[in-house]
């Protein structure tokens, strides 16, 4: 150490200002002479990481050819919030082309109670032939609905018919399934296959595609087929968010407002699941938005807080005191700590947002009623004609009635729940 410290020294004592300043000019000099050729090298650990956007484009460009390639689009939608996971763009460039169809399939009915699958049905169907779903089996401890018939098979079977009727008179017919990520896509393809096949959906050799409980499993076109004419084509899910102008980013205070917008919407996603938990860097404000979603029905909180056995949340208008003060209780309850016994807020919100994606926490949202529909806008002749066409080619009946949850209709209204 006192060598080093005696050639430091002595470095400092040879050291000329004046050699220093002539250095730094030439330096400068260099730097403007080559200024258009010259290309910084990175260590591979700091070369910039590839920004999401150009992904973004790549899964977009995937979009557009399944659209392009398919006859028939599978729109899967989750039972528990299917209009968030709806985009009208999508919708309005697939029906511009009169030889394509569109089928919504609505996913994950097990997650939803009776009455809110009806009424979603119902409203649906206004729009496009819409058929229920049940894929697969839901995640440990989840709390489901047991909707009598509205089975993995029977729901299968309906859509298989469905495809085979429309394809009857076609030498052959493509079927893209589109959707958001972990909408459960590649488990209608699972589906599908196991009836035909005969197979278990939960046996390995019955998936055709990989199936996940986070957003991201499928990243590529999957082809399957599921007969001599039919052939399933699954894409990586794509989330379409708003975009903004140039004008607005340029303003300093339309950004911050932006900032606050993108965290909004980054919230949104997370509670859509649409967002891999690795990815998710601040998990507290999706907490934030499921609690005042749920708070706004008090048997959905009640329920919410019976998973986690905690008393009554505190009375306050501040949202961010409401959820830190649940994320704490969390915290405890669940050994989320870190040292000398601090609740870790971060590792509690991702329980929750665990627990929420793999349906131990309920939610859903309610379908608009008809009154809200004529307020918005209702329902046009254009499109109610297509929907009663379709329903004539895909031999869907009762399409606009009042719902599959009809005793006639061999699907039963009764809920029993299962824990």
């Amino acid at each position: 150490m006192a060598a080093l410290l005696a050639s430091a020294r002595a470095r400092a004592a040879d050291y000329d200002p004046t050699n220093a300043s002539d250095a730094e000019d030439v330096e400068d000099d260099d730097d403007d002479s080559d200024e258009d050729d010259f290309t910084p090298f990175l260590p591979e650990t700091t070369q910039p990481s590839k920004p999401k956007d150009s992904s973004r484009r790549a899964y977009t460009s995937i979009l557009n050819n399944l659209i392009s390639e398919s006859d028939i689009l599978l729109y899967v939608l989750d039972a528990r919030d299917p209009q968030s996971t709806r985009s009208t763009a999508i919708e309005q460039s697939i029906t511009t082309d009169p030889n394509k169809r569109i089928i919504l399939i609505l996913n994950k009915i097990d997650l939803v109670p009776a009455d809110v699958l009806k009424n979603w049905l119902t409203h649906l169907r206004r729009s496009f032939p819409t058929l229920p779903l049940r894929s697969s089996s839901s995640a440990p401890s989840a709390k489901i609905f047991d909707h009598k018939q509205l089975t993995p098979a029977f729901t299968a079977n309906n859509l298989i018919k469905a495809l085979k009727a429309y394809s009857t008179a076609r030498a052959s017919t493509t079927v893209g399934i589109i959707g958001y990520p972990n909408v459960g896509k590649s488990s209608v393809i699972n589906a599908l296959t196991s009836r035909l096949s005969g197979k278990a959906p939960s046996s390995k050799s019955g998936k055709e595609c990989p199936v996940g409980a986070e957003a991201g499993v499928t990243t590529a076109l999957r082809i399957v087929k599921l007969d001599n004419k039919i052939k399933l084509i699954d894409s990586p899910g794509v989330v379409f968010p708003s975009t903004l102008s140039a004008a607005e980013g340029r303003d300093k205070s339309i950004a911050i407002n932006n900032s606050k917008k993108d965290i909004d919407e980054q919230a949104k996603l997370v509670l859509l699941n649409a967002i891999p938990p690795r990815e998710i860097t601040d998990p507290q404000p999706a907490v934030s938005l499921l609690l005042r979603r749920l708070g706004e029905d008090e048997d959905l909180l009640s329920r919410m807080l019976a998973v986690y056995d905690l008393p009554p949340l505190m009375k306050s208008g501040n949202t961010k005191d409401i959820t830190t003060d649940f994320l704490v209780q969390v915290a405890r309850k669940r050994g989320r700590l870190g040292r000398g016994g601090v609740p870790n807020l971060h590792a509690a919100a991702q329980t929750v947002i665990s627990d929420w994606r793999d349906g131990r926490i309920q939610g859903w949202v309610r379908a608009p009623t008809m009154a809200e529909q004529v307020v918005n806008g209702g329902r046009s002749a254009d499109q109610k004609e297509i929907v009663t066409e379709w329903a004539k080619e895909f031999k869907i009946d009762d399409l606009l009635g009042d719902g599959p949850c009809d005793e006639d209709h061999n699907t039963g209204t009764d809920v029993a729940m299962a824990v």
